[in-house]
């Protein structure tokens, strides 16, 4: 007997519930559940009275079939016309209607159906599902339960009834009653696979992986439920069994691609790049789907493993699947984040024009190529962009800083004080006044950000700003207490907080409010790495070591290729005696300020590492 419920947001319990619209439905998947049901359903068919009643009977299921249940109740009535009280035809009647969401007719054509013909399972197991659809409840337990009597070792009206105690909320019953359709069929295993699905989508998450481990006992290739539990154990911080039920899973459909993909993405989580990559070969080895490209990578990012998200891009972009821009347009994302600039720009480069990413491509291009040092390419990209964005601060600051890289310092501060005379903002002030250190003119740039800061005393980025600038200048005193006047104006400014906590931290001066003070602003803005580098470098400065490795290791990891974070973390590993550890985070720092000289901080950042990686090596063991 084929399910009736009409469908819900979560169906309880995945019953086979077909479409109530009179259009035509796409093809289905084949389910051989509904067909080993629909073939166990056959029969129960009777006699027909007449071959007219039959032949009525068959354009019904035709009509059924295709989705025209009004034209399906009207054959079926033709049918009965002839074959009055054949409990098979009101049960299908019956059924028609509750399609139509007509409920009360549905119930009196079972009603029908029950009394011309008590002993038939069918109807009372439609019935129940009609009555728990109306919502009564009583009498719909009364007809699943005396379909139960009729038919002990048919699993449907177990389920239906499951499902009833589910809507009452009595998940305990529920249990019971498949636990007794286990007992009435051993080794029958949709009664825990589809009560533990639905309690799964329910969130009852300890009762559904009991059913679903005893539903997969029972039928081992369940792939469905193995991706059930896996989640469940992924949920209960399980991971590793997590992997083993989907490796499981694997082993009875090896090309499942969600399956590979969600794997891959545990193995990760386990810390196994190898593993993952190996679910992920598999996977890209189906499809040239983009989207399941972009999806690996996003996985390897996720755990931070930049090298192969960009390997996986790349592949993709080499095998010709560059001419999806999503491709192009991430493995340049993930090129830049890595600081190589030039990579970045090529895959940048194969982003037509035509399609809806240029706009963010052309800037992100142009300062690539700024980067990788082709100025003459970056300075036409940002030109194009200004002449369709002119007043665009954020456009103005970046071109102005590519062209002081070209060596046109003074064009670039024209550019910004241009900009600044005709839009003010905190950005361009920040630009400008950044712009006039790096030239030698910090007491200029200071006076600049004195000055519109008197204009704007509420506005807390260009206080923030000036606190930067006095900080740069070698004046901590007075950068210390424009953080505190940021906080005064703003007292959860977290980016605030943490600078005025590294401030102290550096000057050694009261590290337990330093301490405070990060900690805070790490409330507000957790697992961020420049804050976990300010508290690993406040017990840095206490003397407290191993904490400082363990917050300057949980910095590096979200912030892997920062060079400040680098070096802090090296030199606590020196003073806790690991200089194998030491000399490895220095020599990354230096790697990424070969590449990216700019993000040296101080200026002075390589040379210092490099005379820090030589004392290390003329050290004695043990140091």
């Amino acid at each position: 007997m084929r399910s009736l419920r009409a469908i819900r947001a979560v169906p309880l319990l995945l019953l086979v519930a077909l479409p109530v619209a009179a259009a035509p439905p796409k093809r289905p998947k084949v389910d051989r559940e509904a067909m080993r049901e629909a073939i166990d359903s056959s029969g129960e068919s009777e006699d027909f009275a007449s071959p007219a009643s039959y032949a009525h009977f068959l354009v019904s299921r035709r009509y059924h079939h295709a989705g025209n249940h009004r034209a399906a109740v009207d054959e079926l009535r033709l049918a009965i016309a002839t074959d009055e009280g054949n409990p098979y035809l009101l049960t299908q009647l019956g059924e028609e209607y509750a399609r139509l969401g007509d409920l009360a007719k549905a119930e009196a054509e079972l009603r029908k159906a029950v009394e011309a013909s008590p002993p038939y399972y069918p109807a009372h197991v439609m019935m129940g599902r009609v009555l728990l659809e109306a919502g009564k409840y009583p009498r719909a337990k009364m007809h699943l339960r005396r379909a139960i009597t009729l038919k002990p070792r048919e699993p449907e009206a177990y389920l239906v009834l499951a499902q009833l105690h589910l809507e009452q909320r009595q998940s305990d019953d529920a249990v019971k009653v498949v636990e007794e359709l286990a007992t009435a069929l051993p080794g029958e295993a949709s009664g825990y696979r589809r009560l533990g699905l639905a309690l799964a989508e329910r969130g009852d998450k300890a009762r559904a992986q009991k059913l679903l481990e005893r539903a997969v006992e029972r039928d081992p290739g369940d792939v469905d439920v193995r991706v059930a539990l896996a989640r469940l154990y992924e949920a209960a911080g399980r991971a590793a069994d997590a992997e083993e039920s989907l490796a499981q899973a694997l082993e009875h459909d090896p090309d499942n691609r969600e399956v590979l993909l969600s794997a891959g993405r545990i193995a990760l989580k386990l810390g196994s790049a190898t593993r993952a990559r190996a679910y992920f070969d598999r996977l890209l080895s189906l499809t040239d789907d983009p989207e399941l490209t972009v999806r690996v990578a996003f996985a390897f990012l996720a755990s931070r493993e930049t090298s192969a998200a960009a390997e996986v891009l790349d592949m993709a972009r080499r095998a010709g699947r560059s001419n999806e821009p999503r491709i192009s347009y991430y493995a340049g994302l993930v090129h830049e984040r890595r600081r190589n600039f030039a990579a970045a720009a090529t895959a940048y480069a194969e982003v037509p024009e035509s399609s809806e990413l240029f706009e963010e491509v052309r800037v992100r291009l142009a300062a690539c190529l700024s980067r990788s040092g082709q100025h003459a390419k970056a300075l036409a990209l940002y030109e194009a962009a200004l002449a369709d964005k002119a007043d665009d601060a954020s456009l103005r600051v970046q071109y102005a800083r590519a062209l002081e890289r070209n060596g046109a310092r003074e064009r670039a501060v024209a550019t910004l004080k241009e900009a600044l005379a005709r839009t003010p903002s905190s950005d361009l002030y920040e630009a400008l006044a950044a712009t006039l250190h790096r030239s030698g003119r910090g007491v200029e740039g200071l006076t600049i950000l004195r000055e519109a800061s008197s204009r704007q005393p509420r506005d807390e980025t260009l206080l923030y700003t000036l606190g930067a600038a006095y900080e740069q200048q070698g004046d901590s005193d007075s950068a210390l207490a424009q953080m505190r006047a940021v906080l005064a104006l703003k007292g959860d400014h977290a980016a605030a907080m943490n600078f005025a906590g590294y401030l102290l931290a550096q000057r050694r001066k009261d590290l337990p409010e330093a301490e405070r003070l990060v900690l805070r602003a790490l409330e507000l803005r957790p697992d961020t790495g420049a804050f976990l580098d300010s508290l690993g470098w406040v017990y840095f400065q206490r003397g407290e070591y191993q904490r400082a490795v363990e917050a300057l290791e949980r910095a590096s990891l979200l912030e892997p290729d920062e060079p400040v974070i680098l070096e802090h973390l090296g030199d606590a590993y020196r003073e806790v005696s690991r200089p194998e550890d030491a000399a490895s985070a220095w020599r990354r720092a230096v790697e990424v300020l070969v590449a990216d000289p700019e993000a040296a901080d101080p200026p002075t950042q390589r040379l210092q590492l490099e005379r820090k990686l030589k004392k290390l090596s003329t050290e004695p063991a043990g140091r």
